[in-house]
């Protein structure tokens, strides 16, 4: 019986060393490397081009009101004054709100204008509303040149009505760009 119980603390022994070779042993395994990259982008920018006849400001200029209502539009691409309905143009400074845009080169960018397209201006407690907000690019696009620098206009519609109250009427908008 000695016998036996030797082949079987053999077994045992055998048995326990195949287990820890199975379950121990850890296969070598295989790895690769990867490159973690970023991209760091200049923070865009717009500021109020102010070396400009209208101080980088949408300005529609002059105006007599008639007896009924009427309209002055900046044209933002040719900066014309035109007018309809029953108003009068009288000879000053007018011109689109001009814009610069500094950013990454060669980015594009995305200008959003007022929020319903519609604000109003006022003088006291006399106002006038001004809409249908356009814009105008130098180049055409919405990517920045070489430099990092693009610029725009941004031109409107006044709303004047009849008979309005003589005043210096002023207001702010909004507009903003971002990287697209």
């Amino acid at each position: 019986m000695k016998k036996s119980s030797l082949l079987r603390e053999k077994f045992i022994v055998l048995s326990c060393t195949v287990l820890m070779l199975f379950f121990g042993y850890q296969a070598e395994g295989q790895s690769a490397e990867s490159l973690a990259t970023a991209t760091i982008a200049v923070g865009i920018t717009e500021t109020k081009d102010t070396q400009t006849p209208t101080g980088g400001d949408l300005a529609f200029g002059t105006i007599i009101p008639g007896s009924s209502t009427g309209t002055v539009t900046i044209v933002p691409s040719t900066a014309a004054r035109i007018y309809s309905g029953s108003v009068q143009l009288v000879s000053s400074i007018s011109g689109p709100a001009t814009f610069t845009v500094s950013g990454t080169p060669n980015s594009s960018y995305s200008v959003t204008l007022p929020e319903n397209d519609l604000i109003t201006i006022s003088n006291g407690s006399d106002t006038m509303e001004v809409n249908s907000f356009s814009i105008s690019r130098s180049s055409g696009s919405s990517t920045l040149g070489s430099d990092g620098l693009a610029s725009f206009r941004v031109g409107g519609k006044l709303e004047v009505d009849a008979n309005q109250p003589p005043g210096n009427y002023t207001g702010t908008f909004a507009v903003t760009v971002a990287y697209q």
